[in-house]
């Protein structure tokens, strides 16, 4: 049975969007075609409503680039990789134009304007640490001041981690995969990207706030420190051990 988002009332009260090329190596993105006040719905973000299940079978080995998470603790996700919405083409900057509300229970996430909109002003938000962490991409140039990946010593540029993506740990023996990794920096935001995936929140501090349990989105969370290997693969392993089950 395919899973649907509330999104009619939404997009009833939609602003109109202009999608055009963006400029800076980002591609297409997505601009305002007349002023925009401060706090006023823009969108909603349309794509196709998957399981986490379904996620997982889906981004086995690509990185999923559209993907929105429902909420922490939610099982279900929006897609807009094949979608024609203006929402799949608005970009990241670290100080977005726009806000985005998740709603698990109406299924939907809405873009608010941040602050005041000018006509012909690009359309962004903050896709979260998390995002770019656990990403083989990074940031176009001037859209983020943090740093995600070690800086290359040549040239002080941004580089993806050596060898494949951050695997998604959806089963023991990708967990085996991730621990057979030469490279522990890279093992390491492996289990950090699949925690995030399967709810984890970043913390302001840096930390990660992990769900002790996939089967409630009410259930107590441990504070871990992302550099702490060890007790995040073992709170990794718990959850991956749970989905097989």
């Amino acid at each position: 049975q395919r899973l649907e988002t509330s999104t009619v009332a939404v997009a009833a009260a939609e602003l109109p969007i202009v999608v055009r090329e963006a400029g800076d190596g980002k591609g297409m993105g997505a601009f305002a075609s007349a002023p925009i006040a401060d706090g006023a719905l823009v969108c909603c973000y349309e794509g196709e409503l998957l399981t986490l299940d379904q996620t997982l079978d889906r981004y086995s080995s690509t990185d999923p680039s559209y993907l929105f998470s429902l909420g922490d603790g939610s099982d279900l996700y929006i897609d807009g990789a094949s979608s024609s919405h203006p929402s799949r083409y608005i970009n990241h900057h670290q100080n977005g134009t726009l806000a985005a509300t998740v709603s698990t229970e109406e299924r939907t996430v809405i873009f608010h304007a941040a602050r005041d909109i000018a006509a012909g002003e690009e359309l962004t938000f903050d896709y979260g640490e998390g995002f770019w962490v656990g990403s083989n991409g990074v940031p176009a140039q001037g859209t983020d001041d943090r740093t995600f990946e070690p800086l290359s010593p040549t040239d002080g540029r941004w580089r993806p981690p050596p060898g494949p993506p951050p695997l998604f740990a959806k089963s023991a023996a990708d967990l085996d995969a991730v621990d057979r990794l030469d490279d522990r920096a890279e093992a390491r935001l492996a289990i950090i990207r699949t925690l995030e995936f399967f709810g984890a929140a970043r913390l302001s501090s840096g930390d990660l706030a992990v769900p002790s349990t996939l089967s409630s989105a009410e259930a107590p969370r441990t504070v871990l420190s992302p550099t702490d290997a060890a007790k995040l693969r073992e709170a990794c392993g718990k959850l991956v051990a749970e989905i097989e089950r």
